[in-house]
């Protein structure tokens, strides 16, 4: 019995083993959540038997079901900004070129890295998929033209406006909000125009800082290739972190699946003096994490004492994320680290408010577990979640500019003692929760749909192939116009004709038989 056992296992591993696809991971963005968004993907995909071959900036060694290739030592422009200088980003131009200017920088710095030659210059090596994130600057999608492979892109937000427009899933502005727009899903005239305005800035400014700079790149880079359009267009299948009721309902086509949630996985145990500190906690605890690029330490003098204040007036203990040694002016219900397991603490039911700067990541995670959210948006798409969250009650924005010891106290004492706000979280997680498959089962399905067809080109809409003058319906609007135009024409000039020859009769007859009488009379 044991020995036909193994032997089924034998099986069963060599069944896994020999259907398994080899499957390319390029992951060069400098930003933790591209890649942690990825990741349960990635090793769900190595327990299925898949072989993941992964670039990334954020190599675990702690992970042996796929190979990681760390390509971080190869990238020296890093985002690592204190909040007073992002603040000083926070206009609509200056951030769209921080973005521009950081990710196709280090980009360009990958392919000078010696593990990205090695993988450029191979020729054996086959895949039958390529997974990245095609992101600001997409010169990397000839990988997989190189390798004549599928491609999945995965974004950890919205996907951009320009990469909607190529794959033909366009976001119509009146009522989808921009990634970077901060406006609520509830538009009005007033929010509708700034949305237009942001959604046709994304796609000129990013047709000049992405387009352009990635096809150059790209040309040095592989050579001869067609278009980078046309591979970005040929996309399979693209995976967005994104999913009703915390996001606005938008159409989408088939090859655009919504997996808002997917990095969030069983929760763990706490560390021991975590877990300690929330449990003694009679009021609850709340938890304060600006995220892992906003560095606690780095926040200016006034605007830290003004929660150390506001935390000192509660009767809640504070879980603080602060990476310095020190925390001037802590009070005794405060707990700092520089690290905190945030997944398994928002598990936790005494987590009672959750102080966040609006990261999609931490935010899902929130929504969740059903934690109301103090949000401190400071960049990219941080206040259109948390105008998300205030459209559902169950969370209120804290405008960076306007932190004071007042405010913050006011915010926070309504967001723990008003219970709207709590019922409506427990609200949107029970719905945010419901749906037919887990989000990580749903993007296994899709990714192995695509290695099974060998792409998914017929997933892909009409609209990717369309001229925008023809998406935008301009050609038919200008014939039904010219159509209208030379119909009135004829009328009008009908009209006129036939006027005029009635005229010329009844004015004309009168005219001769005038002329007879007169003529009588002289005879005479």
């Amino acid at each position: 019995m044991k020995v036909t056992f193994i032997l089924l296992c034998f099986y069963s591993c060599c069944f896994c083993f020999t259907n398994g696809s080899n499957i390319l991971g390029f992951f060069p963005v400098p930003f933790k959540s591209y890649y942690f968004f990825v990741k349960p993907l990635l090793l769900k995909l190595a327990e299925r038997g898949h072989n993941l071959t992964i670039y990334t900036m954020f190599a675990d060694n702690k992970v042996t079901s796929y190979r990681e290739i760390d390509i971080k030592q190869c990238i020296r422009t890093l985002p690592d900004i204190p909040f007073e200088e992002r603040i000083r980003k926070v206009s609509t131009f200056t951030l769209l070129n921080y973005f521009y200017y950081i990710i196709p920088k280090s980009s360009a710095e990958v392919y000078q890295c010696p593990a990205f030659a090695q993988l450029l210059n191979s020729s054996t090596d086959q895949y039958d998929l390529f997974l990245t994130n095609i992101n600001h600057n997409d010169w990397y999608a000839g990988l997989a033209y190189k390798f004549k492979a599928p491609m999945i892109s995965v974004f950890p937000n919205k996907a951009f406006i320009w990469f909607t427009n190529t794959i033909g899933a366009s976001q119509h502005p009146a009522f989808v909000p921009s990634f970077n727009s901060g406006v609520s899903p509830m538009m009005g005239f007033r929010e509708r125009m700034f949305n237009t305005y942001v959604y046709v800035l994304m796609t000129v400014i990013g047709q000049y800082y992405t387009v352009v700079p990635s096809q150059k790149l790209a040309d040095e880079v592989f050579g001869d290739i067609p278009p980078l359009v046309e591979i970005v267009k040929n996309t399979s299948i693209t995976f967005t972190n994104t999913h009703l009721p915390y996001h606005v309902s938008i159409p989408t086509p088939p090859n655009l699946v919504q997996l808002g949630g997917m990095n969030i996985i069983e929760a763990g145990k706490l560390p021991e003096n975590i877990e300690k500190f929330i449990n003694e906690s009679k009021h609850g605890v709340v938890y304060f994490c600006m995220g892992s690029l906003l560095r606690g330490e780095t926040f200016p003098p006034e605007k830290r004492e003004a929660f150390l204040y506001a935390f000192s007036k509660i009767p809640q203990r504070v879980l603080w994320k602060w990476e310095g040694d020190v925390l001037p002016g802590k009070s005794d219900n405060i707990m700092i680290s520089k690290w905190m397991p945030q997944r398994d603490i928002l598990a936790h039911p005494n987590v009672k408010l959750f102080i966040s700067h609006g990261g999609l990541l931490g935010t899902s995670e929130a929504v969740y577990e059903g934690v109301p959210v103090l949000g401190i948006p400071i960049f990219g798409d941080q206040r259109t979640n948390i105008k998300s969250l205030e459209a559902n009650g169950a969370g209120e924005l804290l405008d960076y500019n306007e932190i004071s010891k007042e405010v913050v106290l006011e915010k926070i004492q309504r967001l723990l003692n008003d219970p709207k706000y709590k019922e409506n979280a427990k609200l949107l997680s029970d719905r945010y929760r419901d749906r037919p498959m887990s989000p990580l089962d749903t993007a296994v399905y899709w990714t192995e749909y695509v290695i099974r067809h060998k792409g998914a080109p017929h997933l892909r809409t009409a609209a990717a192939d369309m001229p925008w003058y023809q998406y935008l319906l301009l050609d038919v609007i200008a014939f039904i116009v010219a159509v209208l135009v030379a119909g009135l024409l004829i009328i009008y000039y009908t009209t006129k004709f036939i006027l005029r020859a009635i005229y010329g009769l009844i004015c004309g007859g009168g005219a001769k038989k005038g002329s007879s009488k007169s003529d009588k009379k002289k005879r005479n």
